[in-house]
């Protein structure tokens, strides 16, 4: 996908950056969603809906200030905030708003949602994962009047998973990550058309 090759060739970039500037580079994952998906085997990318989805207001009221710009600023508030929902659709079995944000064809949400729904499903109880966003660091840009592209400096906490018995597993280390998220502009909103990413080195 020639996505994939812009993204991989904006992420070796940034993160050489990146690490002159800090002394610490940043990382990215381009197969497992996160630390949670980890856990589980990745089944289908094609998961079902949550039953009830949200609303253009609904999903607008909890998204932050400046997301419903169309514009770049609104590309990365948009961008921060869906990778931020990834640990809680874990959480809480509410997928809805990963799924209000993921366009289609984007394999990576298609990904993390099939996981978030076999936990759920399961029974199981998932925490920690979370993907924090050093918004600092974040670059952007418009790629064109309806895509952008951005790129996002995080680090993802331990994430844990606790079947039906209780027995609790580490599905993933905490680490640092560097996100290549590209959006696309529908109906008025911006949506995820692909995320990839690359974790810094050891």
């Amino acid at each position: 996908m020639a996505r994939r090759a812009v993204a991989a060739t904006m992420l070796a970039g940034a993160c050489v950056g990146l690490a002159a500037c800090t002394g610490e580079p940043e990382p990215i994952a381009t197969e497992s969603p996160t630390a949670i998906a980890s856990a589980v085997a990745t089944p289908s990318t094609t998961p079902s809906p949550s039953a009830t989805a949200l609303s253009d207001d609904e999903l607008l009221a909890m998204m932050p200030e400046g997301a419903e710009r169309a514009d770049v600023y609104g590309a990365m508030m948009t961008a921060t905030f869906f990778l931020e929902q990834y640990a809680p659709m874990f959480h809480t079995g509410d997928t809805r708003i990963w799924e209000a944000l993921s366009a289609d064809g984007c394999e990576y949400c298609a990904d993390a949602l099939a996981n978030a729904e076999r936990v759920r499903d399961e029974g199981w109880t998932a925490r920690g994962g979370e993907i924090t966003v050093d918004t600092g660091q974040t670059q952007a840009a418009l790629t064109s009047d309806t895509e952008a592209s951005v790129l996002l400096t995080a680090s993802i906490s331990a994430g844990y998973v606790a079947e039906g018995d209780g027995a609790e597993t580490q599905t993933a280390r905490s680490r640092d990550y560097q996100y290549g998220v590209f959006l696309a502009i529908e109906d008025g909103q911006w949506t995820v058309a692909e995320v990839v990413g690359e974790e810094s080195a050891a």
